[in-house]
């Protein structure tokens, strides 16, 4: 029988749609419940428990499984919820919000328990308490629910982590890789120069093909953006609304305008004027119900090649099936689909119809001469 820790974070992601680049701070947080935003992290960390199950009933087999958890919504109320046996290993102060400090704790006694493999669901912050609790030695698995994800240590969405639990139940032959633990300084936002910093690895859960790949540093690909950003700008219709995401390619767009726009946010652009800086989602959702026209533009993650999903979810499922497919602009440089090694971008937004749905080949457009046609999956 194997014992699997079950630990979720559930704080990780509420910035997300919220306009916030993080979870770690506090009063973030609680502003961005004050306006609507909900919790994430539980419902992600039931994705995977729901592919982890259907996993293992394909297979014809009963789980030969018993959790480690804590009680309430670090984890345990979800095991409950979802039908699955546990053993509980402490539980957090009653009407009081947990703590990075909460996380470790229960991991480092998931360890003692003598766990199998920790699965946990967080963002890189998450992964940078199990860091320090656990080592690079103890195994792991991530399932992705914070808002940057530049960490190595996940897999690419709740379902391949469900799946990949799965195989690793029945008893299927393993491999487990360090994986790189990365996270950028809340603090230092605003900042365009600012670069995810390695904070250590993680013993992880691998088949080869269901994790993500860490963010790449910049790819020096200036000129070539420069030339991208023009000719984006040249196309631009007065009547549009333009929904442009985060990156360093977008940005250098938002720098050609009249008034500059974040390097880390969703802006807003009609007219050749920023309406609105680093939009939150109810605020996009707003403005895009009073626009006849709408384009969303964005760029994909260096090296892990996500494209919606990892720092942009204001651009949430609901506006995108708005603005409709056939008007979302992927600027990108070829040097940095280069990079890509022919691997697809991804897309995660936390909608499994809307991740269908984005799927399929887009025309890129390097200036107005060159093209070439690129895949969008969801694993």
């Amino acid at each position: 029988m194997k014992q699997i820790g079950f630990l979720i974070n559930p704080v990780a992601g509420i910035g997300g749609q919220a306009g916030m680049k993080g979870s770690d701070d506090r009063a973030g947080r609680e502003d961005a419940l004050r306006r609507g935003y909900q919790k994430t992290a539980a419902r992600r960390a039931g994705q995977c428990l729901e592919s982890f199950a259907k996993a293992i009933k394909q297979a014809g087999q009963n789980a030969d499984v018993t959790f480690l958890a804590p009680e309430g919504e670090m984890g345990g109320g979800l095991l409950k919820e979802s039908l699955f046996p546990f053993q509980t290993v402490g539980e957090t102060c009653p009407g009081e919000a947990t703590t990075r400090e909460d996380t470790i704790r229960f991991a480092k006694t998931m360890k003692e328990e003598g766990a199998d493999l920790l699965v946990f669901c967080g963002g890189d912050g998450t992964a940078r308490d199990l860091c320090q609790a656990l080592g690079s030695e103890f195994p792991v698995l991530g399932v992705p629910a914070g808002v940057k994800m530049y960490s190595a240590c996940f897999a690419v969405n709740p379902w391949k982590a469900g799946e990949l639990l799965g195989e690793f139940v029945r008893g299927k032959q393993m491999a487990f890789a360090l994986r790189e633990v990365m996270d950028i300084d809340e603090s230092r936002l605003s900042s365009r120069e600012v670069s995810p910093a390695l904070y250590g690895f993680l013993k992880v859960l691998d088949d080869g093909a269901h994790l993500q790949r860490a963010k790449e540093m910049s790819l020096g690909d200036g000129e070539e953006a420069e030339t991208l950003a023009e000719d984006i700008l040249s196309e631009m219709r007065e009547d549009t609304l333009y929904i442009i995401g985060p990156g360093g390619t977008t940005y250098r767009i938002k720098e050609k305008l009249h008034s500059k726009g974040t390097v880390r946010g969703v802006d807003l652009v009609k007219g050749g004027q920023i309406l609105y800086r680093d939009a939150d989602e109810q605020t996009i959702w707003r403005l895009l119900g009073q626009a006849e026209e709408a384009e969303i533009i964005v760029t994909c993650i260096g090296g892990n090649g996500f494209l919606f999903g990892r720092g942009n979810q204001q651009i949430s499922p609901r506006i995108i099936r708005a603005v409709r497919k056939e008007h979302i602009r992927i600027a990108v440089t070829r040097q940095k689909l280069a990079h890509l090694g022919g691997k697809p971008m991804l897309v995660d937004t936390g909608d499994r119809e809307t991740d269908e749905y984005l799927k399929g080949y887009y025309k890129i457009r390097f200036n107005g001469r060159e093209s070439a046609l690129y895949r969008v999956d969801r694993n």
